[in-house]
């Protein structure tokens, strides 16, 4: 293969239509439809690219809901019945309404069942995001969720509008990044005033890519997004990439930084180079955070909002992949992944320590946390665990029927509080927001 030059040398897009692993996420904008498996199943750990798994969906007669209900009463659940009980209750995990197996294809209020659920992220109980394929976006206000689109960028494929890997939640305003390039086109709303006249719904304006100061062995062409996170008030918002091609062995994965540099103009940098392929990012601030990711990697960024950085690799002792991490501290962090993978770090210099009361073979895409005793942990297989500060517990789904779909993101408010998503579902204690 030809190498290119770091920037402005364009090379063919390597298999755009192939879907990221999570977690993740899928490549929406170009993708057929979005998995978002950053965390999803694999053969290996180690392997970054998969298809999207079957789902499992009820089809809808004309009978509607009764019809759906009766189908799922007959179906077996299996060895797995006692945590799938077949009515919602306040004290269980229950569908939040967004997605309606009477109306699978989707509706004014309501997602196609085929959709998948990539991110969930937040600012209160009345102020949550929710991201998908396809541009589509919903928020929460407390009462319902709200549509909220991006407009249809003249450079979309078949006028798709692009899709959201990641968001940032500032004080007054959110920005969007879609998962093609590191120097893909950015969205905004309420950023610039007048908030709207960007041609999609709820005042989502489209601006020009991030511009990235050059650096040596960083080629924008070769990368795209897998996650982004930004502590509340922060100036930074820190973007993670992995490679579109796994034989790029020229080519590092990066952690690249971007700020606001204008109204509607993005500046970022280069940071961390060949650290890693991360899909999980989380600290206790900008100046104190980590990177989790492939093969069990887990690096600490100290001085993250100053001009140098500094990274430190810890031994997560895995190799097995990490696809997500929560800090509830400084010495008080979580990471869960392949294979029901479970690491907790607790202050020493090198180590994590191994948590073993978490079954093996249940692969866990995210976790969140409202603090040292109140901690989710999400899954394949409709599988989610919480921890109460003492020991891991598996935690009801109420009404799924014979349904099990793979959970990809979760987030918390409170403990009251909590919103999982994944393939066709979004779930909150007792159904209620």
């Amino acid at each position: 293969m030809k190498r290119p030059n770091a920037i402005g040398q364009r090379p063919t897009p390597h298999d755009l239509g192939q879907r990221l692993r999570l977690g993740l996420a899928a490549v929406a904008m170009l993708a057929p439809f979005a998995s978002a498996g950053l965390g999803a199943c694999a053969a290996s750990d180690e392997t970054m690219l998969s298809e999207e798994p079957e789902r499992n969906i009820v089809s809808v007669s004309d009978s509607g809901a009764d019809a759906v209900a009766d189908a799922d009463a007959a179906a077996s659940c299996g060895a797995d019945c006692e945590y799938y009980p077949p009515a919602c209750s306040a004290d269980v995990l229950c569908s939040n309404g967004l997605f309606d197996p009477s109306k699978p294809t989707g509706g004014p209020d309501n997602l196609d069942m085929r959709m998948t659920v990539q991110l969930i992220r937040g600012r209160s109980a009345n102020d949550v995001w929710l991201l998908s394929g396809f541009g589509v976006q919903r928020h929460f206000d407390g009462t319902s969720w709200v549509r909220s689109e991006l407009p249809v960028s003249e450079i979309s494929p078949m006028g798709q509008a692009p899709g959201l890997v990641t968001l940032w939640l500032r004080d007054t305003s959110e920005i969007g990044f879609t998962g093609v390039s590191p120097v893909s086109r950015t969205y905004s709303r309420g950023l610039v005033d007048p908030p709207d006249g960007g041609g999609g719904s709820d005042g989502w304006r489209e601006h020009a890519p991030p511009s990235i100061i050059p650096v040596p062995e960083f080629y924008p062409d070769y990368h795209l997004l897998t996650f982004g996170w930004g502590p509340p008030g922060s100036d930074w918002f820190w973007l993670a990439t992995r490679l579109t091609d796994l034989d790029l062995s020229w080519v590092s994965p990066a952690l690249i930084r971007v700020r606001v540099a204008g109204a509607g103009i993005f500046a970022g940098e280069v940071k961390v180079l060949d650290a890693g392929t991360f899909v999980g990012l989380h600290g206790v601030s900008a100046d104190d955070f980590w990177a989790v990711g492939m093969d069990g990697a887990a690096v600490r960024i100290t001085g993250g909002s100053g001009d140098s950085p500094t990274v430190t690799r810890y031994n997560s002792r895995t190799r097995n992949a990490l696809y997500g991490v929560w800090a509830a501290s400084a010495s008080d962090v979580w990471a869960v992944g392949f294979n029901g993978t479970v690491r907790h770090y607790t202050g020493d210099p090198l180590l994590w320590e191994v948590v073993s009361d978490v079954p093996e073979g249940v692969h866990l895409n995210a976790i969140w946390g409202t603090s040292t005793s109140d901690i989710w942990a999400v899954g394949n297989g409709a599988v989610v665990f919480h921890y109460d500060g003492i020991r891991w517990s598996r935690v009801k789904i109420g009404g799924l029927g014979s349904q099990r779909p793979n959970l990809l993101t979760v987030w918390a408010s409170d403990p009251e509080h909590v919103w999982i998503g994944g393939e066709g579902v979004v779930l909150s204690l007792g159904g209620k927001p």
